[in-house]
């Protein structure tokens, strides 16, 4: 989807410093992004959905 469209926009619990993260774990590639938009989420919730990605071993 996000090849296709026009203007793509991604939303993220916190943003990382570039090459944090494991290329593998990423489902959409930077280049397809155009912008992004940080909403923390509170602390027991982003605590509980940490633990759903360790889990599920990709990463948002």
């Amino acid at each position: 989807m996000a090849a296709a469209a026009e203007h793509t926009a991604v939303q993220v619990e916190k943003v990382l410093p570039a090459g944090s993260l494991n290329p593998e774990n990423v489902i959409t590639p930077g280049i397809y992004v155009d912008t992004v938009v940080e909403v923390p989420t509170a602390s027991g919730e982003a605590a509980s959905r940490e633990g759903r990605l360790k889990d599920d071993h990709r990463t948002i």
